[in-house]
């Protein structure tokens, strides 16, 4: 995959034009996928900051330019909001968590409000143009509780040449006023995406009282014992790619994001509509590619490695 990423992003298409993958809550961890083409992409990456406004081109030779913006991303500019900060980094939000609610399940102690900052907001289309960045490629929003508004206020344009979009949005009431799951499901289902990946998340319905009755090491390993009821949700969509206005570039990005993601199926469409639109034989190769991995072939192979795998680490543990 390495090789054919490397050609597909060393097309023309990509000389001026290189894809533009957003990270919002980032907290400096870029998400694994993106090792494969960060090189010939450009990364913007957001997180809430009590400090000033600022922005760092970082020169990592693992991308072709990164982007990290100290700025809390929201659905309105504001000079003053307020931003909670929660006893869990990961749980901070520019929204107030709701403890009552939350009191039922063994991770409400994360969400304890620490301090409360007042942040400046930006909106996130005006950032990216600050920063030279009038497109959207690869969108990823963890933002606690604030997904869909965000989402929401890109202009229409961009957000529907998006190619693939990732969130995370809620299904219990964890803050206030937040944006839940079902409310982006029905808001996406007006727009061209259609569901790759739903990966459910969640914590253990045990009340926090409860809770600290129990022994130490039983609080510490509750999970182990008690299983996890749905919290929140990693949804993940990819464009239908039915836009009469998508150029060739779009179309081999949208092969190479698809086969990234394993949807071989949808990156076979790719390359079929992709050769019939643009008459360029490189479609055909991409689609030979997708073939292969869709072949009984193939799957014997990758079985064939995780056995190998599997006995590697199984020596491994006996010689130790």
């Amino acid at each position: 995959m390495k090789a054919i990423a490397k050609r597909i992003l060393e097309q023309p298409s990509f000389v001026d034009n290189p894809p533009v993958l957003v990270d919002l809550g980032a907290s400096g961890h870029l998400p694994k996928q993106w090792e494969l083409i960060a090189p010939y992409s450009i990364c913007v990456g957001f997180d809430a900051d009590t400090r000033e406004f600022s922005v760092s081109e970082t020169e990592k030779k693992e991308w072709k330019k990164l982007f990290l913006i100290n700025r809390l991303v929201a659905d309105r500019e504001s000079e003053e909001i307020n931003f909670y900060l929660t006893k869990s980094p990961y749980c901070s939000s520019s929204l107030r968590p709701n403890n009552l609610a939350l009191q039922p399940w063994a991770f409400s102690s994360l969400f304890e409000i620490e301090k409360v900052d007042k942040l400046s907001s930006v909106l996130l289309a005006e950032s990216l143009s600050k920063v030279g960045i009038e497109y959207i490629d690869w969108y990823k929003s963890d933002t606690q509780g604030t997904d869909l508004r965000i989402f929401d206020s890109l202009p229409k344009s961009t957000k529907e040449k998006i190619l693939l979009a990732e969130f995370e949005p809620g299904i219990i009431d964890a803050y206030f006023g937040e944006d839940k799951l079902h409310q982006l499901m029905a808001y996406m289902e007006a727009m061209p995406f259609w569901i790759s990946g739903m990966d459910i998340k969640g914590s253990q319905r045990i009340d926090s009282l409860d809770l600290r009755n129990l022994g130490f090491l039983s609080q510490r390993s509750i999970g182990s014992f008690l299983k996890s009821a749905p919290g929140w949700c990693e949804i993940a969509y990819i464009n239908t790619m039915e836009s009469q206005d998508l150029t060739k570039r779009e179309w081999l990005l949208a092969w190479l994001f698809a086969s990234i993601k394993q949807e071989h199926g949808f990156a076979l469409y790719a390359a079929r509509l992709g050769a019939n639109k643009f008459d360029d034989e490189f479609f055909d190769e991409l689609y030979a590619i997708s073939s292969r991995y869709l072949s009984p072939g193939y799957i014997k192979y990758a079985a064939g490695m995780i056995c190998k795998i599997s006995k590697r680490i199984r020596r491994s543990i006996a010689g130790a």
